[in-house]
């Protein structure tokens, strides 16, 4: 594929050069958001008592708000974030706008990763989403060998294909894990699809570690991945290692990847959808793509995370299932658009 989504057209130009209003926009949604989320549930809380419900002990669901509501919010949130990056940053290594950490099979990786420390350690909860992020590199190495081996670029088919092939085998692990381990296993249907269902500050805290160390990383190499928007030839010409800035991005996003499994599963599309939307807004440069991605990605989990939970209450809808209500079908039409 030679051109690709962020080659904007001419009149795209205008917007892009406002991306702080896009980003109050985005900040603005995900506060309204999480106030939404905030005031729904089981018992409704008026929007005039959030702050007392948050600040006041006495408060009647001060309780529920902090220990239930806040947390899960805060999940979401970050759950969001982590996967609307990495979505930017595989699209930006393999320069394809199909990119996504659950189509290449990298959330899968990360998923086989997080679901055999569970299984077998189950008492090192911190080790989750390191070994999420062991089982996500080796899914991104995989994808290397199989899509780039031949000499050249590969073009979208072969990627797509080659990930939704490694995707089906680790699929087939995770199966195979829970079936022989099924006494410990978490539910099946809840980790594959993706949840955020029983989400506390515990898994807050088991993702902040990775997600700060790599939102540092991101932040200090945003200029090589504006170079490697460029072909391989004009970005070596200004003195990028093109393959170590690719590996570096990978790693970034699989270990973004990682911190979102170890709390909700393989939740998927998140990283397909906001990049691809974000970018025809503020067009291509990651110094305000990335943060624009982020706000966009957390604003839309906790959304469908909110309308998974009310929508046919007091029966609670996986998230995971809900984001590829909308993702497939725009997936489905990225591929009609770019594909003969």
């Amino acid at each position: 594929m030679t051109s690709f989504v962020w080659q904007i057209r001419s009149r795209m130009q205008l917007v892009s050069d406002r991306p702080a209003v896009w980003l109050s926009l985005a900040a603005a949604l995900l506060v309204s958001a999480a106030a939404s989320a905030l005031a729904i549930g089981a018992v409704a809380l008026p929007i005039a008592e959030l702050p007392g419900s948050i600040l006041e002990a006495t408060h009647p669901l001060h309780a529920v708000v902090w220990d239930v509501r806040l947390p899960r919010i805060a999940c979401a949130a970050v759950v969001g974030m982590n996967l609307a990056l990495a979505g930017a940053l595989l699209q930006t290594t393999v320069r394809n706008p199909l990119a996504d950490p659950g189509i290449l099979g990298v959330t899968a990786g990360a998923g086989v990763g997080a679901l055999v420390t569970i299984l077998l350690w189950p008492e090192r909860s911190a080790l989750v989403p390191w070994s999420a992020f062991l089982g996500g590199l080796g899914a991104i190495v995989a994808l290397s060998g199989l899509a780039f081996s031949r000499a050249g670029t590969p073009g979208a088919l072969r990627i797509v294909l080659s990930g939704v092939a490694l995707q089906a085998i680790l699929f087939a692990i995770t199966g195979l894990l829970t079936f022989l381990y099924a006494d410990r296993a978490p539910s099946f249907t809840a980790f594959v699809v993706g949840s955020l269902n029983g989400t506390g500050w515990n898994d807050v805290a088991r993702m902040l570690p990775p997600t700060l160390l790599t939102l540092l990383g991101v932040g200090s190499c945003l200029r090589n991945l504006d170079l490697l928007l460029l072909d391989d030839a004009a970005a070596s010409g200004v003195g990028l290692n093109v393959l170590r800035a690719r590996f570096v991005a990978a790693c970034l996003a699989a270990l973004l990847t990682a911190a979102a499994v170890s709390a909700a599963g393989l939740v998927g599309f998140v990283g397909l959808v906001v990049p691809n939307a974000m970018r025809l807004l503020v067009g291509p440069g990651h110094a305000a793509l990335l943060p624009l991605s982020a706000l966009a990605g957390a604003a839309l989990v906790v959304l469908a995370d909110t309308i998974a939970r009310a929508a046919f209450a007091p029966i609670e809808l996986p998230v995971g299932a809900l984001l590829a209500l909308v993702g497939g079908p725009y997936f489905l039409f990225l591929l009609w658009r770019k594909l003969p």
